[in-house]
Formats: structure tokens, sequence, C-alpha cells
């Protein structure tokens, strides 16, 4: 991970850094990624580089670290500005997914590090850009579990692998078919809905519970 002089650098110069290394990871495969074009598109030099990061797998390892922060802190903001409404926030979550990846391709990123057969790099992506994983307690603290019929810790948890599942299956869809994203957020809103207030109506509902009673 950086020196701490990266991090003594002004806010700026490390978002230029962030920028074209970002840009070079996308641009090219990972054993051709080229730290000279990242300095000379970030204007620093080759032996500040080094005194920042120990090699590209470390300047990797912080790009991927730095994204996942990036989206664990967005997800608790939505989420409080919401009042712990879950479904709001995952609404909301979808929005700030497809804008990130309109700025920064991830999908082509993915691409460019899976072909590498390196352990060290699977070890930086085993849990590259997760939801559940990268909402961390912060998030699930902060969901009005009073607005779930089941506010149990394995309640709250399925109900968020359910909301992910069907945003992972949007963000899938975009990148498919960028030029569907209005028709995207609106499948995704639908699908949000169902699950909020359910599928069937009540009178199905009770007569399922009336034969799993039998």
């Amino acid at each position: 991970m950086p020196s701490q002089r990266f991090y003594r650098l002004s806010e700026e110069k490390r978002a230029l850094i962030w920028k074209a290394s970002m840009k070079e990871f996308i641009s090219a495969p990972y054993e051709k990624v080229s730290i000279n074009k990242i300095i000379r598109d970030a204007g620093i030099s080759r032996g500040s580089f080094y005194t920042y990061f120990e090699d590209k797998k470390d300047l990797l390892s912080f790009l991927l670290e730095d994204t996942r922060k990036k989206w664990s802190d967005f997800c608790a903001e939505r989420l409080e500005d919401t009042g712990g409404d879950l479904f709001s926030a995952m609404e909301a979550l979808l929005e700030y997914g497809i804008e990130f990846c309109k700025n920064n391709d991830l999908l082509r990123l993915h691409r460019n590090l899976v072909m590498y057969p390196d352990t060290v790099l699977t070890e930086c992506m085993e849990n590259d850009f997760g939801f559940e994983q990268e909402a961390g307690e912060d998030f699930f603290g902060k969901i009005d579990r009073s607005r779930l019929k089941d506010g149990t810790e394995a309640g709250v948890t399925l109900v968020v692998k359910l909301c992910t599942i069907c945003m992972m299956a949007a963000f899938t869809e975009y990148y498919k078919c960028p030029e569907k994203e209005a028709v995207i957020k609106e499948s995704y809103k639908k699908a949000l809905r169902l699950l909020c207030y359910g599928a069937c109506k009540a009178r199905q509902k009770d007569q399922v519970e009336e034969r799993s009673d039998e």
C-alpha cells in the first residue's frame, strides 16, 4: 500500500496519480502496464513514484482498495440520507454505480487482470467490488430494521443479498447494452419494488402459508 509520503501529497496530486494509474490499468493488460506512462501522465518523476509505491502490484492494490473505500463510504452515506430506508438507498446505489462505470471502465480492468495468472493479483481481486463485503458494518448498522418484516441479522443479510443480486444483474445488462440505460434502471426499480412489497397478493400468500401448515 502507499507510503506515508504519498498521503502527505495534496489531494489534487493524489487524484492525478489515481487517474493516470487507473487509465493505464484499464488500457493495457497487467504485464504491459507502463510505469513510465503513469508518471508521465501524472507529472511525477520515476524516483518519486517509487517513494510512493513499491511496484505496480502495490499500486494496483491501492487502486482496488481505494475504489472499495469510495464504494463503502457512498453506501453508508446514501443509507444515512434515506433515514435507514434500504430500498431507497439501493436505488441510489445503482445510479452511482453506473456513473462511476461511465468514468472508469471497470469491466475492462477486470478483464485485463483476470487474464494474468498471478496469485498476488488473485489475492488483490478476490473481494474486489463486492457490495456486501464493501458495504461493511457501517452500512448494515444504519439500516432501519423496523421497516422489515424480519429485522434479525439473518433476515437483513438475506434481503441485502437479494438486492445485491438485482443490482449486479443490472450492471451486467448495462455493460452489454449501455444504450438501454433508462430501461435497465426502470427494471431494477421494479425488482426492488417486488422485493419490498412482495410479488404475491395477500390472499395467495395466505393460501401458501395454509398449505405449508398441512
